[in-house]
């Protein structure tokens, strides 16, 4: 066998050398006997590629008809209709109506096989929810208006007498008469089974379903409505007192993201009858430049007045109050509230707050948290987690809120400015008394205020509790004054967790493309 290994060239191969001609003419006679024996090696594996394609084909002509006859006796064939459905079911989604997409349920499971699709086609609570998006019907090609159409045509027959999950997303602000419009003349006819409504859109799209009544709405249960053109009764009084939909004695659940001239107060609900309630009422910019209308603390707490069966609820205020100090302070009964939130820029908590007799809270949210709140999955029963921002409060109106709920176990305490004083080092001597069952607490932001010393002697003092800590984490807005972490390594084995950060300072990195924007804006 020719063999290159002994090759006199072995040193400069791979090299730039360039050889003589003499040193061509030996490589050329070098390389004449491992050609001959490349090409027969070459037509060998040419000759087993041919036998190995005709194996391959061999085995296709076995294994196709093999396959065939595997999936007659699959045990997916076997499984009976109602356990199917059951694996249908499961499979729609859960945080959101089924989507017109093909590759998503139930759409999706018509395009397996013909049995699938007869057992999904013909099974109503597979298409009892749908989300219709937006489609621009000035823009948008006839085919795929035609197309949205049918299948929503489609789908809705297909869910028989079933109640209907719908929400629509609509911007395109149609310009023909609304009673032609193509949604509205599939959605208003099926009313009768909407129990579950989302309408996202321009106000005067809305209208036509906010004038149903409980005739065309027996069903109704769950409402969400959202404006994005910023209006939705504006100046229009009338549509106030025709927003039938809004009054259907069904109706417990209402999420309502407008914008409106009057007080939420005004809004016609069946209060006493709702068991969720999320209200975010943008005030009205009117021509002298006053905002009119709008959700402040006072009417806040007059809705939670308005609602003694809530079990969630979310309000936004986004009004400030003339005067907070006339907030009227007497007790809000909610025997049955799970969840309270109480958010937005404006809010404020100067004064004494009504007394909330809430037996049952489990999670509390007051003013603007941005980062993500903490898991109720975490709470044990009979205990309940606050997220609350500091700006929003004095030292004495927190105080009492804190010693308002002494089953707190989770806490975490935040602020958006580096002037807010809270929480201090008074303050931190304070909340060793107003939460005994503390077991968990997050302060993020700090101030300069709440020293590590008083973080070190809250710990100690919290771990001799009978219900110690579990958790302390603390995110300072200034240096560290003292390394406090050597003090809490006897808790930190015992099981504490504990993560202390510090503001370390503005990092500047080099960027050497810096300027060059700006260099190309003036060339």
């Amino acid at each position: 066998m020719s063999s290159l290994t002994e090759s006199p060239f072995a040193d400069r191969l791979n090299t730039n050398y360039i050889p003589s001609d003499s040193e061509i003419a030996e490589i050329r006679a070098l390389l004449a006997g491992p050609a001959d024996e490349l090409a027969r090696v070459e037509a060998r594996i040419e000759e087993m590629e041919i036998a190995l394609c005709q194996l391959k084909e061999l085995r296709a002509s076995l294994k196709t008809p093999i396959d065939a006859h595997r999936a007659l006796i699959s045990p997916l064939r076997c499984i009976p209709r109602d356990l199917l459905l059951e694996i249908f079911s499961s499979c729609l989604p859960s945080e959101h109506n089924a989507l017109i997409d093909p590759a998503e349920v139930p759409l999706l499971l018509g395009r397996i096989c013909r049995h699938w699709r007869d057992v999904v086609h013909t099974t109503p609570t597979l298409w009892s929810s749908i989300h219709i998006p937006c489609l621009d019907y000035i823009r948008a090609p006839p085919n795929m208006i035609l197309g949205l159409e049918r299948t929503v045509e489609a789908w809705l027959e297909r869910s028989s007498a079933c109640p209907l999950s719908v929400s629509v997303f609509d911007t395109s602000n149609y310009s023909m008469d609304l009673e032609k419009h193509p949604l509205m003349l599939q959605l208003l006819p099926i009313s009768r089974r909407l129990g579950h409504l989302t309408l996202v859109g321009d106000a005067e799209f809305l209208r036509p379903f906010l004038r149903l009544g409980p005739e065309s709405l027996p069903v109704m249960k769950s409402i969400w409505i959202q404006t994005i053109d910023g209006h939705i009764f504006g100046n229009d009084p009338d549509l106030l007192d025709s927003a039938n939909a809004l009054q259907i004695p069904t109706l417990e659940d209402v999420t309502l993201r407008i914008s409106f001239l009057r007080s939420p107060a005004a809004l016609p609900l069946q209060w006493s009858q709702l068991t969720r309630l999320h209200l975010e009422c943008h005030p009205v910019w009117i021509e002298n430049g006053d905002p009119e209308g709008g959700l402040d603390v006072g009417t806040a707490f007059d809705v939670l007045r308005r609602c003694p069966n809530l079990v969630h609820c979310e309000l936004e205020v986004t009004q400030a109050s003339e005067n907070p100090f006339t907030l009227d302070t007497s007790s809000i009964i909610l025997p049955h509230l799970r969840t309270l939130a109480l958010s937005g820029f404006v809010i404020q908590f100067q004064s004494r707050m009504p007394h909330l007799v809430v037996p049952k809270l489990y999670s509390l949210r007051l003013g603007e948290v941005f980062v993500g709140g903490i898991a109720s999955s975490a709470i044990p029963d009979g205990s309940m987690c606050a997220d609350i921002d500091t700006t929003r409060f004095t030292s004495s109106s927190l105080q009492e809120l804190l010693g308002t709920f002494p089953t707190i176990s989770h806490l975490r305490l935040s602020s958006n400015t580096l002037q807010q004083p809270l929480p201090d080092d008074a303050f931190i001597v304070l909340l060793h008394n107003l939460c005994p069952m503390l077991t968990n607490i997050t302060i993020l932001s700090a101030p300069p205020g709440l020293s590590d010393g008083a973080v070190l002697a809250f710990i100690k003092a919290r771990m001799a509790m009978p219900t110690p800590l579990q958790q302390f984490r603390v995110r300072f807005s200034r240096l560290r004054e003292v390394d406090i972490m050597p003090d809490l390594q006897s808790f930190i084995l015992e099981g504490l967790q504990v993560s202390i950060e510090y503001f370390l300072g503005p990092r500047w990195d080099f960027r050497s493309g810096d300027g060059l924007d700006a260099l190309n804006r003036f060339s």
